[in-house]
């Protein structure tokens, strides 16, 4: 069925007019993808897939050596689930080509094959894929809450190949200080008010919303229903591509990104220790370094 679902896709949007979505002149230039310490705890799709690609090739040799099959996955996650910005910050060429991903999402995971099954799921199986609980490692965050994870299963064995033996104590810790910096930056004040701007905005559009995750909502909340007609599914395209195109003008309009980036960086001085601030630091020369290295070993396995 994938060739009937790009078929679907491409009707729906094929027939997404934009006339009317803004009506505040020419789209502006695709703003800044901020994000919280300058997307310390993120990786582009690209770069995801192929340190994916890196473990699942690192973990079924160590199957093999506990007497396991294991069959490597792909990545399934797309582009625009694993790329969209925390703040819902949006550009008017994403916007016109795919509005927020709803429905796109929707027929890319349709056509996706699902994971193969052939492995055994017996308790061995998985005892040798996400270890015991004798080993376990538990990592305080910020908040206080903990995380663990079992450090002689061959998921750790292998991401600690791919990333070295300290990223999995480091990457929690650098996830939850993005969420406080988040959190922070969508309290303060001057990005309350460029809100309040960009809602104004949106009001005048037609598309009314008090933020920017409120228009994802409301559309994603319709998906369930449309999905089983195929022109419905086609109308909630058409409107979400609509929408998005106001969404992306009216952020432009109110200087969404402009704003979020000053508050952003106001915000991380104030909230964030130098202790925590340093673990960031390491992180993203750590992170600096997987990269690199994953370039490396990628180039020597198509070279095979």
């Amino acid at each position: 069925m994938p060739t009937a679902l790009a078929v679907l896709f491409a009707s729906v949007l094929a027939g997404c007019s934009l006339d009317g979505a803004a009506g505040h002149g020419p789209a502006a230039s695709e703003p800044p993808d901020v994000r919280p310490l300058s997307g310390a705890a993120s990786f582009s799709h690209a770069q995801a897939v192929r340190l994916h690609d890196l473990e699942e090739q690192a973990i079924a040799p160590c199957m093999a050596a506990r007497g396991q099959r294991y069959t490597p996955q792909p990545r399934v996650a797309s582009a625009r689930s694993e790329e969209t910005n925390p703040y819902g910050l949006l550009g008017p060429r994403k916007a016109a080509a795919d509005g927020y991903g709803i429905v796109g999402e929707y027929l890319y995971l349709r056509s996706s094959p699902p994971p193969s099954g052939d492995e055994s799921r017996a308790p061995a199986w998985r005892r040798a894929l996400t270890g015991t609980a004798k080993h376990r490692v538990s990592v305080r965050l910020p908040d206080g809450s903990r995380v663990e994870y079992f450090a002689d299963g061959c998921v750790a064995r292998a991401r600690a190949e791919v990333y070295g033996a300290d990223w999995d104590r480091t990457e929690p810790v650098v996830a939850a200080l993005s969420t406080r910096v988040l959190a922070a930056v969508e309290k303060d004040p001057d990005y309350r008010a460029a809100i309040r701007r960009w809602s104004a905005c949106m009001a005048e559009t037609g598309h009314p919303a008090d933020d920017p995750q409120a228009s994802r909502a409301r559309l994603n909340g319709r998906l369930a229903k449309a999905a089983a007609d195929p022109t419905s599914l086609r109308a909630l395209g058409r409107e979400e591509i609509r929408t998005a195109t106001a969404d992306a003008r009216c952020q432009a309009r109110a200087e969404l990104a402009k704003t979020i980036g000053r508050v952003q960086r106001s915000v991380e001085k104030r909230v964030l220790s130098a202790a925590e601030r340093g673990v960031v630091a390491r992180h993203v020369a750590a992170k600096r370094d997987v990269l690199k290295a994953s370039m490396t070993s990628g180039a020597s396995r198509s070279g095979r």
